[in-house]
């Protein structure tokens, strides 16, 4: 019955908190934000598909945002096998901003508690 995907690893955004500092990871997830945002605007259009992937699944990795990691991982490994024609880029999307929402939503009283 668990059909709803882990979007947020808390326990990755702690670890990277206390990595870098609560400052720093404002400026992190400024970063993030901003780079993943404009990547996915490019993605559909990228010469390299997979490299794109794949530099979108490190920068989430990162920050904790789980399930878009699992889909930018399985997107990669799809351009890899030379079928970047079945990577669901819309699914992609809607996972991130599903996890931007939740992560903005609820990052202030995670890292509290």
């Amino acid at each position: 019955m668990d059909s709803e995907p882990l979007l947020i690893d808390w326990t990755k955004v702690r670890e990277l908190c206390e990595d870098v500092g609560r400052d720093g990871l404002d400026e992190v997830i400024d970063l993030f934000l901003e780079e993943v945002e404009t990547a996915l605007q490019t993605i559909g259009m990228a010469e390299d598909l997979e490299a794109a992937l794949h530099f979108v699944k490190g920068c989430s990795l990162n920050i904790g945002f789980h399930h878009f990691t699992q889909l930018a991982a399985a997107g990669e490994a799809l351009a890899a096998r030379g079928c970047p024609d079945q990577v669901d880029l819309t699914g992609l999307d809607h996972a991130y901003r599903q996890s931007k929402d939740l992560f903005l939503a609820e990052f202030q009283s995670r890292l509290v508690a």
